[in-house]
This record gives C-alpha cells, structure tokens and sequence, in this order.
C-alpha cells in the first residue's frame, strides 16, 4: 500500500467509508480505488468505529443516518478518542439542514457534503484532505485578497480570515483589486459582486485575463443570488459563489478547501519545473531519443484518462511517466550508450536502475506512489519482468500502464541498434506479447484505440 510521508507522519492513503446504504459503499468504493486509494467500509456506526481505530485511515467518509447510532455520535466519538482524533472525517449525507451542518463542523467535521456527489467532486475533495494533512495551520499564512467596498463587511472578513490564520489585504474598488491581483501573489481571491466603479463579473474577466492569475480560486461575496447571475459568474471565472451576509462557517470550509487546492496546484507546478530539468539530465545520460520521458509521461496519462483515471491517478501517471527512468543516472555512461547488444553483466546493471529509482524518488515529500511506479514499470503480468518478478494483479494499474507507455515509445524511437518501427508494427509486436502473457490486454486494447491522440506527442 502507498504511503505519503507528511510532516514526519506516514499518512496511508486509506479512506474508510461509514454508510447502511449497500449501493453506496459500492459506488464510493469504486471511486475512490479508481482514483488510486484503498477503501476499506463499515455499514454501521459501531463498526466504522472499530475499523477507524484498528486501520487507522487517512480519513473518513461518514453518512450521518445509521442503523444502531447516529453519525454525529461516531463524529463525536472518534473525535474524544486518542487513536482517531486527527483523522479527517467529511460527512457525506442527504440530510441537509442547517443544524445538521453546524453541528458537524462544530464537532470537528473536515468537510459536509450533501448527497448525492459525483466522482469529481468527491476525489477532489479526498485529494484536498490528504493534501491538508501536509500543513500545519490551518490558514498558514496564506494571502488572501478581500475587494470589498462596505467598510463594515471589509473590516469583519479582514479580521475573521486573520483570526483563522490567514494574511488579509483588503481594498474597495475594483480597479484596486485588479492592481491588487496583478502585483500580489494571492491564493484566493474574496470578491464583491457590486463595487462602486466596475462590478465583481468586469473584475474576475480582467483577473481572468492574466495568464498569471488564471488558476487563482476566486470567491463572489453577493446579494445577487439568481440563477443567471450566478452562470454568469461560473462563465467570467467564479470558483465559488456565498450570498451576504456571509455565514462565516460556510466561508470558512470554503476557504480551507480552496487554499489547500491552490497550495497543491503550486507545489505540482514547482515539481514540475524540477522534474523537467532532471528528465533532460537523464535523456542527455542516457544519449536516447528526445522528449523519450515527456512522452512516456503523455501516452500514460492519455491511456488513464481513456482508462477512467482522474485527478491524482492522473498526476501519479504524469510523474511516473517522467521519472520512471530516473534510475539511469546512476548507471555507467558506457552501458547506457553502448550500440551493441549488452552482455549479461552488463544488462544486470541496466536492470538495476528501476531500484535505483525508487531509492531516488521514495524520499522526495508526496512521492511514495510515484517511487512504487518507477520500480515496477518492468514488470510483465506473466512474472518475466524486473525487479521483483511480480505476476498478475501482483502489478499495480499503473505500472501496467507506465510499462506499456515506455515500451510503446521506444519501439517508435530510433535506437543505436535499430530503427524506429512504426506504430501499426509496434502495435503488432505488443500484440503480440500480450498473447503470450506479458502486457494487460486491457491496457494494450486502450492504446490501440489511442493511437489518434498520440499525433501530436
């Protein structure tokens, strides 16, 4: 099972699901392995609570209406107890009341979701769970831009996101706030819908309009609450919409969800930019095709998505595609560039460099999945691959995929020794192999139906 190392703290990318309803245990179950967690349910209170104590998850997803107790009972419980009083627990439940709502989140509710929730909505929401379990504060300092013309609301939103731990900047106009925006470097952006010179809809297209600021959530504080106004919002670029006067609780989850999922979108996109430099250092080691590792990391995310793979399957199929050669860059020059075929001692070491990899990856914070992929990506479902000689369902999707991807690509490539095939060739060659045990026919069936979508790799 992968682990995410947080904080000195092994946090298993473990989801235990709370719920009488049998259907759907099912289908949160499948979403969640789906997207690459291990789900572990519990049909009533007493039972969750047992499980949340001897499996310790990485959180919980909890329905309030249970045969023999209530939800909030097992919420209180877990939350007094020592051994699951950190775990995060989003109630996910029809019951939408008001009372309902506040009682869980004064309990110490990480999230309230009201049923029913689809598959993006709820891996979003996991995703931004086991990515909070990486900061410490709850606000962290994090900036946020206030454009409100009311003094009164200005000053009260100033003061409660600083009581939660966050850095306010607060201005009155609209033009202000776009200069704002420009200059600054925000994680969320609190915008009015009326404002004395231009309206909150012109300000979020100018905001929108910087490549800079293109991903910033931003939320409309509003009396609009019509449904026109609000698609107009969503199409000028509104990530949230709260009608005034603002529940400060409603605020306050919304905020806690979006800066940690801007928090994850920054720290990806600075892996990124590391990850591209040190996939030019292993194509010039290894002397091997250009972009080899780009296009290993696109072919595996275009067969997860077609795959069903979303959110951060997705991202783990991107990383492993780019890193799963990684290990290359401890292996001798000479036998990475030799254009003859290897002798046995030789081709040992190459072997070698997917152990290397994952020795390379584990430590790095959030990689623990990424470090499994790039050790196991030459694995063969028969048990003829390296290094663990894994057979079966013994080989995780991914690296089923990432395997699949990285041999695909070479056999296109030119190499010392040969030239690139053609792809109906390689296509055939896979084929092939997959006949006699190698490949997921699964997978293979997925690229030949993909083969389009790689034109422009």
């Amino acid at each position: 099972m992968s682990k995410d190392r947080t904080g000195g703290v092994l946090v298993e990318r473990k989801v235990l699901v709370v719920d009488d309803d049998v259907e759907s245990l099912r289908l949160y179950g499948d979403m969640l392995r789906r997207a690459g967690y291990a789900a572990v349910s519990a049909s009533t209170g007493w039972e969750g609570i047992d499980l949340a104590v001897k499996e310790q998850p990485g959180l919980i997803l909890l329905d309030l209406r249970l045969p023999d107790i209530t939800g909030l009972t097992v919420l209180e419980t877990l939350r007094t107890a020592l051994s699951t009083k950190s775990i995060p627990i989003i109630v996910v439940s029809a019951i939408s009341k008001d009372d309902d709502v506040m009682k869980a989140m004064q309990m110490g509710a990480f999230d309230y979701v009201v049923k029913p929730i689809t598959y993006d909505d709820m891996i979003r929401r996991v995703e931004l769970v086991f990515f909070s379990r990486e900061r410490q504060g709850e606000g962290d300092q994090a900036p946020v831009l206030i454009v409100e013309d009311s003094a009164i609301d200005g000053v009260a939103l100033s003061e409660q996101l600083t009581t939660w731990g966050y850095q306010a900047t607060w201005v009155r106009t609209g033009r202000e706030g776009i200069e704002q925006a420009a200059t600054g470097n925000f994680d969320v952006i609190l915008l009015d819908g009326l404002l004395p010179d231009i309206n909150g809809f012109e300000v979020i297209m100018e905001i929108r309009a910087m490549e800079r600021l293109g991903t910033t959530p931003v939320i409309m504080l509003t009396v609009l609450s019509g449904l026109v106004d609000k698609l107009k919002g969503f199409e000028s670029g509104v990530d949230e919409f709260l009608n005034k006067p603002v529940s400060w609780e409603e605020l306050r989850v919304r905020m806690r969800s979006l800066t940690r999922l801007r928090g994850m979108a920054k720290q990806r996109f600075a892996l990124s930019e590391v990850v591209g430099v040190i996939t030019n250092a292993i194509e010039l080691a290894e002397a091997t095709e250009p972009r080899h590792n780009q296009k290993v990391a696109s072919i595996s995310v275009i067969l997860g998505k077609r795959m069903g793979v979303q959110g951060h399957g997705l991202w783990v199929l991107e990383m492993s595609g780019s890193l799963h050669d990684v290990g290359k860059l401890v292996i001798r020059r000479e036998v990475l560039s030799k254009p003859g075929k290897l002798d046995s001692s030789e081709w040992a070491e190459m072997q070698r460099h997917s152990e290397y990899g994952e020795k390379i990856i584990k430590p790095v914070h959030g990689f623990g999945e990424v470090a499994d992929v790039v050790r196991h990506h030459h694995e063969k479902m028969d048990g003829s691959g390296y290094p663990d000689c894994l057979k079966g369902d013994q080989v995780s999707w991914f690296s089923r995929i990432v395997g699949v991807a990285d041999s695909f690509e070479a056999l296109t490539s030119d190499r010392p020794y040969r030239a690139a095939f053609t792809r109906d060739e390689a296509l055939q060659i896979l084929r092939k192999e997959t006949d006699e045990g190698r490949w997921d026919p699964q997978v293979i069936a997925t690229l030949s139906a993909s083969l389009d979508d790689l034109d422009n790799l």
